[in-house]
C-alpha cells in the first residue's frame, strides 16, 4: 500500500474517534502515505490527529447541494460535483475508506481513483452499495440501537481489521497551546471543566440542574473553581450559569480557545462534565476522565468516550434513547438524574473514593467504560439493575454480531456470567424474562435460514438451468418475507431482519454462481446468530443444540 485515503467528512467528536483507526493504519503500513478527507468547515481539527500526511478539504454542504439540486439535470451535477472534488480526481489510491455514511460521501467514492473500496458507494447502476459487512449494519446498529451494544469505534476498527488490537483515541497538543492554556488557568487550584450544551436542545442537560450539580459540589469542595468551555452560542448558557451560582467561582473560557487550546485546557482540569460532547471525546483523548449525561437520541453504548474509566449516566425510560426523527413535548430523560446525585458522582471521582457506592436511580443507570477480554468497548452498570429483555440479549446479540461480522468467537460463558453479575438473572432463567413468542419465532427464522442455505446452494450448482434458477429465485424471495415477518413481529429479534436484508442487498455484482454461494454465506451465517441466541435463552444445562459452523466473511 503506497496511497492510502480516509474519508471523514463529519465533526469534531467524529473526528476524534477516527484517530485509533488512523494509527493503526500508519503501524500497519509504515511507509505509505494516509491521506485525510474531511469537511472545509472542520480543518482546524486535523492538525490534532496522528499520522496523517495529507489533508484534503472538501466543501461538504456545496457537495451536498451540487448532488441534490433537483433543478439540475444529472450530468450537470456530476460535473459540479467533480469541480468541487477535483485536487482529488488526479490522486490514484491503493485504498480508500468511507468512515461517513452520508449519500454525498458515497458519490464521492465512487468518483475517486481506488483499487480497494471499503465503505459506501455506488454500484454501477448508481445505487448504493457498501463494501465492508461492519459499515453495512450501521444501519442496523441505529434501528436497533439498545440491543446492538458495540461502540462507533469499534465499528471503524472492525471494518479495517484493527479490531482488539489496542489502539485508542489519541490526539497532538502542541506546547504553544499548552503555554496558553497555563495561562488562561493560572495556579494549582482544583478544577473542573463544564460544557453546558450539545449538538441539538434534546442532548442537553438544563442549566438549572448544572447550576444546582455545581452549587452541591461547591459545598463539598469549597477550594473547586469551575472552567466554561464551549463555542460563542454557548455564552447565554454560560451567563445564566454564572448567575445562579454566585457563591461559585467561574473561569469562563467560552469562544476563547481554538481547537488546540481546548485540549490543553481539558488536559489541565481533573474532570468533564458534560453533555454527549466532541469535547468528551477529546477529553478521552487527552486521559481527562469524564462525567457524562447521555440525553434525548444520544445512547452511551454508540458514542461514549472509546477508554476506560469514564462515567457515563443514561435513561432507563422505555422511550430512550428517542429516535433521532422524534419531537419530544416531555423530555423525561432530563429529569431521571437529580443534581445532588451527580455531585455526589462528580466529588467521588474527583477524591478517587467507589463511585459505585453511590445509590442507585430509579430510572437512570450509572456506567463505567473499559474493555472486555477481546479488547472491545464496553460498559459495566454501576449498580444491579433490574432486568429487562433487552438487557440479556444485548449481551448475546453483541457477540453473536461480532463474530459473525468476522471478529473474535462468540462466548456464551460471558453472557451468562455478565446477566447474572449485572441482573441476577441465571443461565437457564433467562426465559422468564423474556416475552413467550420469542422462542417459536426464532426458531422458525433458524428453520427458515436453513432452508434458504440449501436453495442457494442448489442455485449455484453448475447443473442449475434457467428454468431452476428462476424457481430457486422465487422460492428465496418467500423465505426472505417469511423470514422478516417473524422477525419484524417481535421487536427483539428486529437485528435479524435488518442484518440479512442489509447482506442480500449488498450481494456484489457477480455471475450467479459466486452470487449463489454469498447468499448461502449470508443465510448460514443468519442460521448460526439464531443457534446462538437460542443456546443462550436456554443455558448451558439445556439439550446441545448444534450450532451451524462458524460464519465469518
Amino acid at each position: 500500500m503506497r496511497e492510502i485515503a480516509v474519508l471523514s467528512l463529519t465533526r469534531l467528536g467524529d473526528q476524534i474517534q477516527v484517530t485509533p483507526v488512523l494509527s493503526g493504519l500508519r503501524k500497519r503500513y509504515p511507509d505509505a502515505r494516509l491521506h485525510l478527507v474531511v469537511k472545509k468547515a472542520f480543518r482546524n481539527v486535523t492538525d490534532l490527529l496522528p499520522g496523517v500526511d495529507v489533508i484534503h478539504e472538501i466543501d461538504g454542504d456545496a457537495l451536498a447541494q451540487a448532488l441534490t439540486d433537483p433543478e439540475l439535470p444529472f450530468v450537470e451535477r456530476y460535473r459540479r460535483a467533480q469541480r468541487l472534488i477535483a485536487p482529488l480526481l488526479d490522486q490514484r489510491f491503493d485504498l480508500a475508506l468511507n468512515l461517513t455514511h452520508s449519500n454525498s460521501s458515497s458519490v464521492l467514492l465512487s468518483m475517486l481513483n481506488v483499487g480497494t473500496l471499503v465503505g459506501a458507494t455506488l454500484d454501477r447502476e448508481g445505487g448504493r452499495l457498501v463494501a465492508n459487512p461492519w459499515l453495512r449494519h450501521m444501519s442496523t446498529l441505529v434501528r436497533t440501537r439498545r440491543l446492538y451494544l458495540i461502540n462507533l469505534v469499534d465499528v471503524y476498527l472492525g471494518a479495517t481489521g484493527l479490531l482488539g488490537r489496542g489502539e485508542r483515541l489519541s490526539i497532538r497538543i502542541p506546547e504553544s497551546a499548552r503555554t496558553v492554556a497555563t495561562e488562561l488557568l493560572p495556579g494549582g487550584e482544583p478544577r473542573i471543566a463544564i460544557q453546558l450544551a450539545a449538538s441539538d436542545e434534546i442532548r442537553a442537560w438544563p442549566v438549572e440542574r448544572f447550576a444546582a450539580t455545581l452549587r452541591d459540589l461547591r459545598r463539598r469542595l469549597p477550594e473547586l473553581r469551575f472552567v466554561v468551555v464551549g463555542v460563542p452560542s454557548e455564552l447565554p448558557r454560560a451567563k445564566a450559569l454564572e448567575q445562579a451560582c454566585p457563591e461559585c467561582t467561574f473561569e469562563n473560557l467560552i469562544g476563547k480557545t481554538e481547537l488546540a487550546v481546548l485540549a490543553a485546557v481539558v488536559e489541565r482540569v481533573r474532570l468533564l462534565l458534560t453533555n454527549d460532547t466532541g469535547t468528551m471525546h477529546v477529553a478521552a483523548a487527552v486521559g481527562t476522565p469524564t462525567c457524562a449525561l447521555f440525553l434525548g437520541p444520544a445512547y452511551p453504548h454508540e458514542t461514549g468516550p472509546y477508554a476506560e474509566g469514564h462515567w457515563l449516566i443514561h435513561s432507563r425510560v422505555g422511550c430512550a434513547p428517542c429516535n433521532y426523527h422524534v419531537q419530544c413535548g416531555f423530555p423525561v430523560c432530563h429529569t431521571d438524574v437529580p443534581p445532588e446525585w451527580l455531585a455526589e458522582v462528580a466529588f467521588r471521582i474527583l477524591r478517587g473514593a467507589a463511585v459505585g457506592e453511590v445509590p442507585p436511580l430509579p430510572r437512570a443507570e450509572l456506567l463505567r467504560s473499559g474493555f472486555d477480554e477481546d479488547g472491545l468497548w464496553e460498559l459495566v452498570p454501576a449498580h444491579r439493575q433490574v432486568p429487562e429483555a433487552t438487557d440479556l440479549l444485548g449481551l448475546v446479540y453483541r457477540g453473536v454480531f461480532v463474530e459473525t461480522l468476522g471478529g473474535p468467537p462468540a462466548h456464551l460463558e460471558r453472557a451468562w456470567t455478565r446477566a447474572a453479575d449485572r441482573y441476577g438473572v441465571k443461565p437457564g432463567e433467562w426465559s422468564t424474562v423474556l416475552p413467550d413468542d420469542l422462542l417459536p419465532r426464532l426458531a422458525r427464522c433458524g428453520e427458515l435460514a436453513h432452508r434458504g442455505e440449501q436453495v442457494a446452494m442448489g442455485l449455484g450448482h453448475p447443473s442449475a438451468d434457467g428454468a431452476a434458477a428462476r424457481q430457486a429465485g422465487n422460492i428465496l424471495a418467500e423465505v426472505d418475507q417469511e423470514i422478516y415477518g417473524h422477525a419484524r413481529g417481535q421487536p427483539l429479534l428486529l437485528p435479524l431482519s435488518y442484518t440479512l436484508e442489509g447482506d442480500l442487498l449488498s450481494l456484489p455484482e457477480a455471475e450467479l454462481p459466486e452470487l449463489a454461494l454469498e447468499s448461502a454465506h449470508h443465510y448460514r451465517a443468519l442460521r448460526r446468530r439464531v443457534a446462538l441466541l437460542e443456546r443462550a435463552i436456554h443455558g448451558p444445562d439445556s439439550p446441545t443444540l448444534s450450532l451451524p459452523k462458524e460464519a465469518n466473511p
